[in-house]
């Protein structure tokens, strides 16, 4: 063999020479006989050495012994002329012992006859990628278990060859052998009948480029219904290729199970929650009813002041119950808003009539000021007044001293409500969660005062359904005020009120009065007719529908009130066969009110649709019975004076 050009210092001046020195690829040239002849920085760093370090070494000192065999034939081959240059992965051992993994290209120079001269070597670190490859397969063996964990199967369906094939997970979801041949015929058979044309057409657009991403329902092989949720992507490595669906499938049906047993919990919660209203309102009829029976009575202070006891927490019973109800109602999207005209004043009038009395216990002096808001306008005063009475209800009881006061206003947005107090304040970090349900200004105060969490976050669910707002400012120890913003419209001046109610046979306490009960429950029987007995009513009472309808059609009544849930015959069955026998036999008509603890706003409509005149919701009070006896004696005799 020719000796190769010396290497000495008129090599490494050399432009190209110094072009290799500086170059980040380590590069060595090496003589026929295995010893390195030259080698660069970057060579020499890798590996440890000093450039005098390294033109001592020979192929067999930097070699790894496991890599010695493979180095060889590559060699041979390079010298028998069958490849000009080869590429490999191998080790080289650093000065320090270690091993480092290297990408080795080898090439043979030759000179102007062929003959070999000294070959030229380029090692590159493969360290980081070498690394780089272990955590992919990591990922890969990770994301592998993680599927077969999760049972998310993969598949893939290209479309050149029409092939379809699928992992592991995929024959387990769908209960096939691995050795069954996958088709896309295969698959289509597995979906259900009554989803298979959805999927298929769902595939076909997929194909052309549309996002894959659907459910439906399979027969296993073992006769099993699955639900599967399914994702699919369209992959393409160039303009000619006609790519390719990857997508995945997991199974749901225990998911979708539990959705479907929520949905139908979901469904049959306002039964459930009418049920529970119903079995809670009617002993409440009984203690509040009797209460208000007993007040009406002379009673020492003592006894007078335990009867108060017993009528405030029952009454704090009762509006637990309607603040759960209405949150139900507004969660199931049942509440439904009226569209009426009302008379702001009497609203607001009524509002201060019932927190008067608790105000002046308080020593708490409670101003209203409507300003130039005075006037008839449209829109939900039921809600209105409920929003009204929870504000004025947090004011009064969380103020010990000072006043509490509301102004209402008009505003180019509607109506603008302000409820003021000087009471306990709150404090910022509450203020922001004031408004969520089951929540209140902290646990002290829940503690202190009691209550659910509901009445703030119902008043603002409501007002959002009114298209209004509802805000707040506030600080500790300097008071509250809540201000209420309501698109409302104003139709027309503020309606005369009477100074003297009309004198209609309830306000004149007639006995002549002739009133039909119809309630099947002792106690609310013997609350009716206290009640009654007390402004010299003495009505008869039947025990259910059924002799509500007969003690009708053989005696003439002035009103019924008529219970809904009964024996035998219920409410809305009597007043429907009433109503059809005045009909038939041309009988004047005889107003019915409702007694119900069913006094949801859906079931108050479904009264009135089947010929109730009015309703009065249990528990009973006292002045709601008496306001619409007169209002439906009134309407009778109004009714009786224009035929006449």
């Amino acid at each position: 063999m020719r000796n190769p050009p010396p290497l000495g210092e008129g090599f490494s001046g050399r432009p190209f020479s110094v072009a290799m020195e500086h170059s980040p690829v380590g590069t060595a040239l090496v003589s026929l006989e295995g010893a390195w002849l030259w080698a660069n920085a970057a060579l020499r760093q890798l590996l440890g050495y000093s450039q005098a370090e390294s033109s001592r070494l020979t192929f067999n000192d930097v070699t790894h012994p496991d890599d010695f065999g493979t180095d060889m034939s590559l060699m041979a081959r390079l010298f028998a002329g069958e490849r000009s240059s080869c590429s490999m992965e191998k080790r080289y051992v650093r000065k320090d012992g270690g091993a480092v993994p290297v990408w080795l290209t080898v090439a043979l120079v030759r000179d102007d006859t062929s003959a070999p001269l000294y070959f030229i070597v380029h090692v590159q670190d493969n360290t980081a990628k070498l690394a780089a490859a272990a955590e992919r397969a990591l990922l890969m063996a990770r994301m592998s278990r993680a599927n077969r964990t999760a049972g998310v199967g993969i598949w893939e369906w290209e479309f050149a060859t029409n092939a379809v094939s699928w992992d592991a997970v995929m024959f387990d979801l769908y209960g096939a052998a691995p050795s069954d041949d996958v088709k896309l015929a295969t698959f289509e058979a597995y979906v259900h009948p009554e989803d298979r044309a959805r999927v298929v057409e769902e595939l076909s657009a997929a194909a052309a480029g549309a996002l894959f991403d659907t459910h439906f329902r399979i027969n296993r092989r073992d006769g099993e219904v699955r639900y599967i949720r399914a994702f699919a992507t369209l992959l393409r490595n160039g303009p000619a290729d006609l790519g390719r669906l990857i997508g995945t499938n997991w199974d749901v049906t225990d998911a979708r199970r539990l959705q479907e047993d929520m949905l139908a919990a979901s469904r049959a919660k306002p039964d459930f929650l009418a049920m529970i209203s119903h079995e809670i309102r009617t002993p409440l009829n009984g203690v509040l009813g009797m209460a208000q029976a007993m007040a009406a009575d002379p009673l020492p202070d003592g006894q007078r002041t335990r009867l108060d006891i017993i009528r405030q927490s029952g009454e704090s019973l009762l509006t637990i119950l309607n603040d759960v109800l209405d949150f139900s109602k507004i969660e199931a999207g049942k509440l439904v808003l009226e569209d009426v005209e009302f008379d702001l004043d009497e609203l607001v009038q009524g509002v201060q009539a019932t927190f008067e009395a608790l105000a002046r216990q308080k020593d708490l002096t409670f101003d209203v000021d409507i300003g130039e808001a005075h006037g008839v306008y449209r829109g939900d005063p039921t809600r209105i007044r409920q929003i009204l009475c929870n504000l004025v209800s947090n004011a009064v009881k969380f103020t010990d001293r000072g006043r509490v006061g509301v102004t209402i206003g008009r505003r180019a947005r509607g109506l603008q409500i302000q409820v003021r107090d000087t009471g306990i304040g709150i404090a910022p970090e509450h203020r922001a969660t004031l408004f969520n349900r089951f929540e209140q200004a902290g646990a002290s105060i829940t503690r202190r005062f009691g209550g659910t969490g509901l009445g703030l976050a119902i008043c603002h669910d409501l007002t959002i359904m009114m298209g209004g707002a509802i805000d707040v400012e506030s600080q500790p120890d300097q008071g509250t005020v809540f201000t209420l913003t309501v698109p409302l419209v104003r139709v027309g001046e503020a309606r005369a009120r009477e100074i003297v109610r009309s004198q209609t046979p309830v306000a004149r306490q007639s006995p002549d009065l002739r009133v039909l009960a119809a309630e099947d429950n002792a106690s609310n029987r013997l609350v009716l007719a206290t009640l009654l007995g007390q402004v010299g009513v003495a009505p008869v009472i039947v025990e259910n529908g059924a002799e509500a309808v007969e003690a009708w059609s053989s005696g003439n009544w002035d009103v019924i009130l008529m219970d809904l849930q009964m024996p035998v015959m219920d409410g809305l069955t009597a007043t429907t066969s009433i109503r059809s026998q005045e009909a038939t036999i041309g009988r004047a008509r005889t107003p019915i009110i409702a007694l119900t603890a069913n006094a949801m706003s859906h079931q108050v409509v479904e009264y009135l649709a089947a010929g109730m005149d009015g309703h009065v919701a249990k528990p009973i009070d006292a002045r709601a019975l008496f306001a619409a006896l007169e209002t439906v004696l009134g309407d009778t005799e109004a009714r009786e004076t224009r035929a006449a």
